[in-house]
C-alpha cells in the first residue's frame, strides 16, 4: 500500500485531542452511515477509494505503551490521530500487504480481483484488535515513521494476508516460519501458488519523484523475504502488465502512475 504523504518534522509531543461533543459524534455517525451506503452501492469506485484513503478504518494501538487512536489506511499503514505522533503516517516494518488502489496484482492462478478483495480486507481486520506497537526511530523513503507491530505482522503473514518484507538485513525467522505455513496451506495471496519472487511495486522511467536513483521495481523473494530494488530504464505505459520471468507461476503487476491511482483513474482500476 502506498502513499506519499508530506509530514512535519518530528517535534515535541502534542496533547491528545479533546473528546468530541455529542453533536460531533452524531455528525460522525451520520458520515459513517453515508459511507456504508456508498460502499454498498454499485459502481462506488473512485469516491469510495477517496473515502477509504482519506479516513481509513478507525482503531487503537498501544504505541510505545500509550493507547493511541489510529486510522488503518491499509494492511501495513496507519495514520496517527492522538499522542506524540499525531498527524503522522506510519509504515509497519517486516511485512508488506498488497496494493488497495485497484486489481493490479496477479500471483500464480489467483486473479487480480480476488487479490484486490484480499488487500482491502486487511485494514478492517486489523482495526478490530488493539495491537502492541513500538516506534523504531526511523523513516521510510516516503517520510513515514517506521513502526513494529509484531503480533499484527504474525497474524497477517500466517493468514496469507501479507508477505514477509525485509529491505535491510535478514527477515524475522518467526515471520518466515509463519509464511511457510501460509504457503503450505495455500492461504490468502498464496492461493494460486507460490512463485519464487513477487513484484511489490513498479516505478517507470520518467516517473515523477524518483530523483537521481531513477526507475526501479521492487521484487520480494518468497523464500527469504528479502525485498530488493531492481533498477531499469523501461518506460511503462499506464495499465501495462509487467511480469517477472519466474517460470510457470506468474508474478505480475499492472502499472499505474501514482498521480492516477485515486484521481483520473484509468479503466484498469475500475471495480
Amino acid at each position: 500500500m502506498s502513499s506519499r504523504p508530506a509530514h512535519p518534522a518530528a517535534s515535541a509531543p502534542r496533547a491528545a485531542p479533546a473528546a468530541p461533543s455529542r453533536l460531533a459524534r452524531l455528525a460522525r455517525l451520520a458520515w459513517l452511515a453515508g459511507a456504508a451506503a456508498l460502499l454498498l452501492a454499485p459502481g462506488w469506485g473512485e469516491a469510495a477509494e477517496r473515502a477509504h484513503r482519506g479516513h481509513g478504518e478507525l482503531g487503537t494501538v498501544l504505541l510505545d505503551g500509550q493507547r493511541t487512536q489510529v486510522r488503518w489506511v491499509d494492511g501495513d499503514t496507519f495514520k496517527v490521530d492522538s499522542g506524540p505522533l499525531q498527524g503522522f503516517s506510519t509504515r509497519l516494518s517486516g511485512y508488506n500487504t498488497l496494493e488497495t488502489f485497484g486489481p493490479v496484482h496477479r500471483i500464480g492462478a489467483a486473479s487480480p480481483q480476488a487479490l484486490w478483495a484480499l488487500a482491502k480486507a486487511a485494514a478492517p481486520l486489523l482495526a478490530r484488535t488493539e495491537w502492541r506497537c513500538s516506534t523504531l526511530g526511523q523513516r521510510d523513503g516516503y517520510g513515514r515513521a517506521l513502526v513494529a507491530c509484531p503480533e499484527a505482522a504474525a497474524m497477517l503473514v500466517r493468514a496469507g494476508q501479507a508477505m514477509v518484507f525485509a529491505v535491510e538485513g535478514p527477515a524475522d525467522p518467526a515471520l518466515l516460519a509463519a509464511q511457510r505455513e501460509a504457503q503450505a496451506a495455500r492461504a490468502g495471496l498464496w492461493a494460486g501458488g507460490v512463485p519464487p519472487e513477487l513484484l511489490s511495486s513498479l516505478h517507470a522511467a520518467g516517473e515523477k519523484g524518483l530523483g537521481a536513483k531513477g526507475a526501479y521495481d521492487r521484487v520480494v523473494d518468497t523464500r527469504t523475504g528479502k525485498a530488493t530494488a531492481r533498477p531499469h530504464r523501461r518506460a511503462y505505459a499506464t495499465c501495462q502488465e509487467v511480469c517477472l520471468d519466474a517460470g510457470p507461476l506468474p508474478s505480475c503487476m499492472t502499472y499505474v502512475p501514482y498521480e492516477r491511482r485515486y484521481h483520473d483513474r484509468p479503466a484498469c482500476l475500475a471495480p
